[in-house]
């Protein structure tokens, strides 16, 4: 990765410079790519019912469309590729359709909400024979790493919490993680070949540039690296020092960083850290077994290293916490034992992506981890064993209400 090219993206208007000595990928798309037309087929003049504007959309981790009402509603659809095993609110050809409201329970729709729904799967309708939904397959053993400069890197989840993806993609290569299929849905949606998980990293040179206008340009509240699509401690690090400069951005914004990660490359980063007055850092530890690490997580760092890198960061006076999600197989009381004298909080959460995991779990022996039985029975033990530690176990509290 010695030398690179800038090519100008006729989409968005934007440089996308392409690192070269790994891999050079081709110039079809951006990172939003062909999700415009969606967007801009729910833009034109009466796509939506009166009282509904279009307020945002985001196609990095999957896809998604935010619509604001005029009485002060607030809803998002979430598109996702059609699969008829997965149970969703609608299906298109192409899609799955699912929403989420800001500010409501789980009740029953309101009529302008099922209108705005009606609304959106018309549009999607229309356009979605046009999106490139079937990429050719890569089948290069080489790794794809892209240099793009984006305009916007801070997202908002909820009124004051944000979440900022220094990279997108993930070299860790972790077999049941839940962005598998939905980045691979959004590096659909702009034309990109079909690169297998593990293979492909999107870097965000530009990020910490773009962050520290956006802080100026928000409310403060809790901003998260990195939620779901990355992890922000990749191999280039070292290189492009992406995370590093958002956490400069950062130091004396006025916002909580919540910072997450599965890599002892945090410890690079300590002596930033260790002078943040506003920061929490957190480290996935899914088991306390490293054969079972290394079927699910081959390319990651032993639970040995990732204690340790807990234990220097309270040390420095860092507050930290650490995140058992998924559940793996566990001996419950001996991770706790590790994890409780270096960390103040514990977030626990059973496996998303059951299916692409289920052969794993049968060559280790551990079928049973895969019920609902165990994971209660897991969740409680390690509940119990942490608490008698003084560990919080998913808390509800500011601040680690902010690490969901």
């Amino acid at each position: 990765m010695r030398a690179s090219v800038v090519l100008r993206n006729p989409l968005v208007g934007r440089e996308v410079r392409y690192a070269l000595g790994m891999a050079l990928v081709g110039s079809s798309g951006s990172l939003r790519g062909s999700a415009l037309a969606v967007v801009e087929a729910l833009g034109a003049p009466g796509a939506l019912p009166e009282g509904w504007s279009l307020a945002g959309s985001e196609a990095e981790q999957g896809f998604l469309v935010r619509f604001a009402g005029d009485g002060g509603g607030a809803l998002e659809v979430h598109l996702e590729p059609r699969d008829e095993a997965r149970p969703c609110f609608a299906s298109t050809r192409a899609f799955n359709v699912y929403y989420a409201r800001w500010g409501r329970g789980d009740g029953a729709l309101a009529p302008a909400e099922e209108a705005l729904l009606g609304a959106v799967l018309r549009a999607l309708r229309r356009v979605e024979g046009a999106l490139p939904l079937a990429p050719v397959e890569d089948t290069s053993e080489r790794v794809a790493v892209r240099e793009l400069t984006v305009d916007r890197v801070l997202m908002t989840e909820a009124p004051r919490t944000y979440y900022v993806n220094p990279y997108a993609g993930c070299l860790l290569a972790c077999t049941y993680c839940y962005a598998i299929g939905r980045t691979a849905f959004s590096r659909a949606l702009e034309g990109a070949r079909r690169v297998p998980w593990g293979r492909w990293l999107d870097v965000k040179v530009n990020a910490p540039e773009v962050l520290a206008r956006e802080l100026r340009e928000h409310p403060p509240g809790s901003v998260r690296l990195s939620p779901i699509v990355t992890d922000p401690y990749q191999a280039v690090e070292r290189r492009y020092r992406v995370t590093r400069g958002c956490l400069e951005a950062l130091d004396g914004s006025g916002f909580l960083t919540v910072l997450l990660t599965r890599s002892t490359r945090v410890l690079e980063d300590l002596p930033r850290l260790r002078a943040m007055d506003n920061v929490l850092v957190g480290m996935s530890v899914p088991t306390d077994d490293d054969q079972v690490r290394r079927a699910f997580e081959p390319r990651t760092e032993p639970i040995d290293a990732r204690v340790r890198a807990l234990a220097l960061l309270r040390e420095a006076g860092v507050r930290t916490f650490a995140v058992v999600h998924p559940m793996l197989p566990l001996d419950p009381e001996a991770l706790a034992g590790r994890l409780g004298p270096h960390v103040e909080a514990v977030r626990l959460g059973p496996m998303s992506e059951k299916h692409r995991v289920e052969g794993t779990y049968a060559r280790l022996g551990r079928e049973e981890a895969l019920t609902p039985t165990w994971e209660r029975d897991t969740a409680r033990r390690l509940t119990e064993a942490l608490t008698r530690q003084g560990v919080l176990v998913d808390p509800t509290t500011p601040p680690w209400n902010t690490f969901r």
